[in-house]
């Protein structure tokens, strides 16, 4: 039995059409880098699309089309994605910056199972081809509803033609803020390494402790688990050590997850010691957790390259284990 032909609407919508520049060159410099830097800004444009009242209809690669039941939203959020790209790129070196341009149009398109095609849609690719890294090209129609509620510098580019539009299309420019909404680090943070690790710890906690909420745990009770899983037959005291813990802090951590079900002592003999190890439970949660933990590993290390990681990993190792030795002897 054959399947009826999807029925094909057409509406009048903003769209937003967004790629990266110079993507094929990013990607032949550090593939690995730029695909997780890439991952980090669609967090940024997806959710900025949402809360701006758009729908993404398409992505393919570095590429995103979206529509919005207006041409103010529509700028609106183009102008917020830029500003907030911009932040992060600000701690990645300018030659592996990972920056969109975007071009937004008023106009009609069809619609056939949520795709979005047409002369719409191709006006918009054509203006996000005109527009400069991390700026944004207005088509004429699009222009003529926000240039009076928003107000914004448009540079007016002309009557441009464009490839497979057949008049051609008036366009116009615009620039984000440029305000960053992130502050530069303070002074004591820029000479004194110790408040930077300090920076980072509460980053990869607040990171761990978002996670951990979904399963209705604290952020430390995360790498717990998976170290009782990593090291079966692991005491509390050893658990304090390999998370850096304070031996009672260990204790609770691991009566949270007791209770939970996720683990299981047995006892050592007639003493008070026992050794821990995880429940099927316990392995179930950690094998769902593992996904976030990467993807936020990846979204906090985002502006590093893959050898950059690789040295950093490497420090941080050698920092624990000289402190390790230390404190044992």
């Amino acid at each position: 039995m054959t399947k009826p032909a999807a029925t094909v609407q057409r509406r009048l919508a903003a769209f937003l059409c967004a790629d990266v520049a110079g993507y094929t060159r990013l990607m032949r410099t550090d593939e690995r880098a730029t695909l997780r830097l890439l991952t980090s800004h669609r967090e940024i444009t997806d959710r900025e699309i949402a809360q701006h009242g758009g729908r993404i209809a398409n992505t393919a690669g570095d590429s995103i089309l979206a529509e919005f039941p207006n041409a103010v939203d529509a700028l609106q959020c183009a102008l917020t994605i830029q500003d907030r790209v911009a932040d992060v790129n600000e701690s990645v070196p300018e030659d592996r910056r990972v920056t969109f341009r975007i071009g937004v149009h008023v106009g009609e398109a069809m619609v056939r199972n949520g795709d979005l095609f047409g002369d719409g849609v191709n006006v918009a690719a054509r203006l996000e081809n005109l527009a400069p890294p991390g700026a944004i090209c207005l088509s004429g129609s699009a222009h003529e509803y926000v240039h009076r509620s928003m107000p914004l510098k448009f540079e007016n580019l002309g009557p441009v033609l464009v490839k497979n539009v057949d008049a051609p299309v008036q366009a116009f420019l615009v620039h984000p803020s440029g305000q960053r909404s992130k502050t530069a680090i303070p002074a004591v943070h820029s000479h004194f390494e110790f408040h930077l690790i300090r920076r980072v710890h509460y980053l990869c906690m607040q990171a761990l402790s978002d996670i951990g909420k979904s399963a209705g745990l604290s952020g430390i009770d995360i790498p717990a688990l998976a170290s009782i899983i990593d090291e079966p037959g692991l005491t509390t005291p050893r658990l304090a050590e390999r998370l850096g813990l304070k031996p009672s802090s260990s204790e609770r951590c691991a009566g949270r997850l007791e209770q939970r079900g996720l683990i299981s002592r047995t006892q050592i003999g007639e003493g008070r010691r026992s050794t821990l190890s995880a429940t099927l439970e316990g392995v179930d949660t950690r094998l769902r957790l593992r996904a976030a933990v990467i993807v936020a590993q990846d979204r906090i290390l985002a502006p590093l390259s893959e050898q950059e990681r690789t040295v950093l990993k490497g420090l941080l190792s050698r920092v624990i284990e000289a402190n390790v030795h230390r404190t044992v002897s």
